[in-house]
Order: C-alpha cells, then sequence, then structure tokens
C-alpha cells in the first residue's frame, strides 16, 4: 500500500508538472520566437539600408545594372557576414541583380597616382577555374586555424595571385601561390603582433586560362576567404549546407516564383515569411529599395528593387540553459512536494488504520474489562433475588457495590480521556510543588508499599506552572503503576530536578518494541488482562502531558523501569 500511495502521488504531481512545464516552455519559445523575428527585421533593414547606398552610388554610371552587380558581387558577402546571412538583389521584375555568393574576395591595386595606390576588390569563383581537390587545398590555407606560441612558430598561410584578369568584377587567375608566415613578435596578451613570410615553392596553381587580349591584366592580388559566424556563434563556410540552403531559397526559381514573389504581393500583411522545422525557423523577408512600395490596383506593391534577406535560428539555443534549469528546478521542487504529499499521505493513511486498531482494540479491552464485573454483578444479583446463601447477602451486596464502583472508574476514565483528547480541557495553570503532590501520592499507595515490602524514597523539589489537579492525576497514575509492577521487597525510587521529574521502579524490564505502545489506550503487557486497572492510565498521562507542552518518556535503565517527563 506504502508503494502504491507514492507511486500514485508521484505520478499525479509529475504529470502536472510536466503539464505546467510544457505550457511555460511553450510560452517561453513563443516569445523568443518573436524576440528573434524581431531581430531579423531590424537586421534585414539594415542590410537593406547598406544595399541602397551602393546602388545610389552606382546612379551615375553608364550601365548601371553592371555598376551594381559589379559593387555588390563582393560587397554584399561583408554586409551579410553577421550571423550568417543570405541576400539576394531582384529588380521590379523578379530579375536577379546580385546575391550573397561563396566567392573569395580579391584585393589588388587597381591605378596609382604618384605614390598613392588605389586599391580594388573583385571576386574570385575557384570552383570554375581549378579542381575540387585543388579548391579543396586551397580552404586548408585559407580557413587552417593556427595557435603560435613562441617565434618562429606558424602563424597563418595566405593566398597571393601571381597575375590575373579582370572580367568585370569577377576575377581570372593566372597563378596562385601559398605564403608561409611565422610569428616574430607578441604583445602582452601573448598574440602576434608582426610576422615574416616567405612564399613557398609548391603548392603552385594554375588556372591555364589564356586569354585572348581583351581583359585587363593585373601583376598581382590577395585573396581574402568568405566565412560567416552564425546566431549560434560558430564560424562557417559560405559553401557549407547551412548557407547554402539559405542561398537556394532565395535564388531557386520556383521558390522565388511561389514564394519570394508571395512575400513581395503580400508584403504589407507579412512582411516575412516562415518556415518551421523543428526548433529551427527560417524566416525570409522582402526589403523595398528606398523604404518607397508603389500600390498597384490589384492591391500589391511594387518596388524599383527588392533587397531579399534570409537566416535561420534555432529558438531553442538561447533559451535552453534557463529551460533546462528550470525545468530541473521544478522537477526538484515537484519531485521534493511529492515525497512530502506522499509521505503526509502515507502517515495519514497509517494514522487511520493505527486509529481504526485502537478502535477495534479499545472495543474489545471495554468488553473484557466490563464483561467480569457485569458478570459478577449479574451472579451476585440473581442469588440476591434466588435468596440462595441468604447468609451471604452482606458478601453479595458488597460485591456488587465493589464491582458498580470498578465499572464507574472504567466509565469515568474513558470520559476523562476521550474528554481530554477532543479538547474539551482547560488549564488551570499555577505554581504547583512536585515534592508536596509526590509525597501526598507515595503516602495514598503505602499500605500497598508495605504490604509487598517496598522501600520507597523521594530525592529533590521543584515547582512548575501546570494545572495542580491534572498533575495529581498524573503523579496518581505513575505511583500506582510503580506500585503495581514493582516485585515484593522491590524499591521505588522518584527523583526531582530543576527541568525533570522521574520514578523508577525495580522489576521485570519492558520489552524495547513495547515502550513505544505503553501510552496507548487499554494497552496492558499483560495480554490476558486479569488486572483490576482500566489500562488508561497511561493513556490519561500522555493527554495532560501534550496539553501542557510537556516531553515525557520510558525506558528500561540499570536500576528498573524509568517513567519520566521534562518542562
Amino acid at each position: 500500500m506504502k508503494k502504491k500511495i507514492y507511486l500514485r502521488t508521484f505520478s499525479w504531481l509529475m504529470g502536472i508538472w510536466l503539464v505546467f512545464m510544457s505550457g511555460f516552455s511553450v510560452f517561453v519559445l513563443s516569445v523568443e520566437k518573436n524576440e528573434i523575428k524581431r531581430e531579423f527585421m531590424e537586421r534585414a533593414r539594415t542590410i537593406g539600408v547598406d544595399v541602397e547606398r551602393i546602388i545610389n552610388d552606382c546612379q551615375g554610371s553608364e550601365d548601371k545594372k553592371v555598376a551594381i552587380q559589379k559593387e555588390l558581387n563582393w560587397k554584399i558577402n561583408s554586409l551579410t557576414s553577421y550571423q550568417g546571412y543570405e541576400a539576394a538583389v531582384y529588380t521590379e521584375e523578379g530579375e536577379l541583380i546580385s546575391s550573397t555568393n561563396e566567392y573569395w574576395t580579391c584585393q589588388y591595386t587597381s591605378h596609382r597616382k604618384g605614390n598613392t595606390h588605389y586599391m580594388g576588390y573583385a571576386v574570385l569563383d575557384p570552383k570554375k577555374w581549378f579542381s575540387a581537390e585543388e579548391v579543396a587545398e586551397m580552404e586548408e590555407y585559407l580557413y587552417g586555424e593556427h595557435h603560435p606560441v613562441k617565434v618562429g612558430d606558424l602563424w597563418r598561410y595566405s593566398l597571393d595571385m601571381e597575375g590575373f584578369w579582370l572580367d568585370g568584377a569577377e576575377v581570372i587567375p593566372d597563378t596562385i601561390r601559398v605564403t608561409k608566415t611565422v610569428a616574430d613578435t607578441f604583445n602582452e596578451q601573448g598574440e602576434v603582433a608582426s610576422g615574416g613570410g616567405e612564399r613557398l615553392e609548391v603548392p603552385v596553381y594554375r588556372s591555364n586560362y589564356v586569354d585572348a587580349g581583351e581583359l585587363p591584366y593585373y601583376e598581382h592580388g590577395a585573396l581574402q576567404g568568405n566565412r560567416v559566424v552564425t546566431p549560434d556563434g560558430k564560424i562557417r563556410l559560405r559553401s557549407d549546407e547551412r548557407q547554402t540552403a539559405l542561398r537556394e531559397a532565395l535564388l531557386n526559381e520556383p521558390i522565388f516564383e511561389e514564394g519570394i514573389e508571395a512575400a513581395i504581393a503580400n508584403f504589407m500583411q507579412a512582411p516575412a515569411m516562415e518556415v518551421r522545422e523543428g526548433f529551427t525557423y527560417r524566416f525570409i523577408t522582402p526589403y523595398p529599395y528606398q523604404s518607397m512600395l508603389n500600390s498597384q490596383d490589384d492591391g500589391s506593391y511594387t518596388s524599383e528593387y527588392w533587397i531579399v534577406t534570409a537566416n535561420e535560428f534555432n529558438i531553442l539555443t538561447g533559451v535552453l540553459p534557463i529551460l533546462s534549469g528550470v525545468w530541473i528546478g521544478c522537477f526538484a521542487i515537484f519531485a521534493f512536494t511529492a515525497g512530502i504529499l506522499s509521505a503526509q499521505t502515507w502517515k495519514t493513511f497509517r494514522s487511520r488504520e493505527e486509529l481504526e486498531q485502537q478502535r477495534r482494540d479499545m472495543t474489545q479491552a471495554i468488553a473484557h474489562d466490563l464483561k467480569t464485573p457485569l458478570a459478577v454483578i449479574s451472579g451476585y444479583a440473581e442469588n440476591l433475588a434466588e435468596n440462595v446463601h441468604t447468609e451471604k447477602r452482606e458478601h453479595y451486596a458488597a460485591g456488587i457495590q465493589e464491582n458498580v464502583r470498578r465499572c464507574d472508574r472504567m466509565v469515568r476514565d474513558m470520559l476523562e480521556l476521550s474528554r481530554m483528547e477532543s479538547g474539551g480541557v482547560k488549564l488551570a495553570l499555577e505554581e504547583v510543588s512536585l515534592r508536596e503532590i509526590t509525597e501526598e501520592m507515595m503516602s495514598r499507595y503505602e499500605d500497598v508499599f508495605f504490604t509487598k515490602g517496598i522501600i520507597w524514597a523521594i530525592d529533590g523539589r521543584a515547582g512548575i506552572k501546570a494545572d495542580r489537579e491534572l498533575m495529581e492525576r498524573v503523579l496518581d497514575n505513575l505511583v500506582s503503576n510503580a506500585a503495581a509492577h514493582t516485585a515484593i521487597g522491590g524499591r521505588v525510587q522518584v527523583k526531582i530536578t530543576e527541568k525533570r521529574w522521574s520514578i523508577t521502579n525495580t522489576g521485570s524490564p519492558v520489552p524495547d518494541e513495547e515502550l513505544p505502545r505503553i501510552w496507548q489506550a487499554y494497552y496492558k503487557l499483560d495480554q490476558s488482562r486479569t488486572g483490576s486497572g482500566s489500562g488508561l492510565g497511561l493513556s490519561i498521562v500522555r493527554s495532560i502531558m501534550e496539553l501542557h507542552g510537556f516531553q515525557y518518556g520510558a525506558e528500561n535503565t540499570e536500576a528498573g523501569v524509568c517513567f519520566w517527563f521534562e518542562w
């Protein structure tokens, strides 16, 4: 039954915990999703404004479209590298002008004026000119991480072009070589402050492109990689699976026709599309050029250019530490509560069982205790009624009176115990001398002590604030109990200290497992119940002690069985 109670309580509370935490998690994730979406929209607007500036700078060019493409092809990657955004620029008709890409950036000297070098930028698509194995090798050089700790340690590799052609905004390489740089000096933080490099003889990468003399040729150029920092703080390549999937959402024609076009058409009603897969949300939003929209007769909106931005976020990543802490903390609280409730429920169940057992025991005890005196009364009364042994009439009458008094005493004890246990007794507190009451009780049982040859003694004195009448009942019961259970020629010793009263009598010890039960109503060590007591004496003592808030107990000592109470 105990296991069943614990299992039922734990299951019930864990069910509540699961429902509560599920609702809380849904709420937290919803808030996190809305916050991420808000930040996405703000970042998309920032990217849109930056692209606008580039477009505006190209407005005076002879071929505006080509100029915009040339500028955006290398700048759009740097504009979107933070948090791994992908972007594409479309015309009003849906023609793609430029988008983020996997290209490397090439930095070179476009022209000189005196001693002033003017830098130019273009992009290189390595997959167009080199094999997959060569591209992988060059990426190892570009993106490899090294951690120098002393002078001479490898710091980094760089890729340099020895000759290239410029086709619009795109570089056509002639030869690419690797430069190895080692650490020369370190700053106070242990970071490399300067380094020295040397051009490696191998490897050498050649495109084998042959120009017809139509494209401008440049002698030197430095290559830079194309990496992004994603929302989870990881550094990724533009060519990895995540970034590629985002670009495909912007560039694939079917997706554009069904998705981007719909988002543009419904820009005012739903400025961002979202696609969910598990805890990952992909957001796509179109941003109109110069924040200007032209409304159409069909209710749609147009703009000269649309800057479409995409990114995806795992909404669980940011809130997982919080949710984990709350889930674990609430689980601990609910488990602790379940343990307390289970223990309390089990305690209540046991108390009810014990009360039911006490009720049965009490019923049997009352029947047993009343049966003997009632049988005696019935027998004596029958003899008196039939004039049997008329010479014993006085004996019969005395016996009837004695057994009536015995029944009356039992009934009074039952009523008194019931009154105390139900809280129907009000204490009349006063200063009480324990020595005085003890001497009075010992004198009351002096005949019993004398008959059994019991030696008794009282040691010490103390005064307490208590109900005198109830304390007399306590000491009467304890002294009576000691007198009844002390063997012939034994000893009864009462000790009174400043905080404790105790009475010890020689005789057979009480079994340790029985000590907690002797305070129960109608409990007797002598299960044959042949004694004349009601079996309520120690129960009455217990109730009076609890009414006063005193500590009490019984224990076996070397001197005998000791009953005590403290205040």
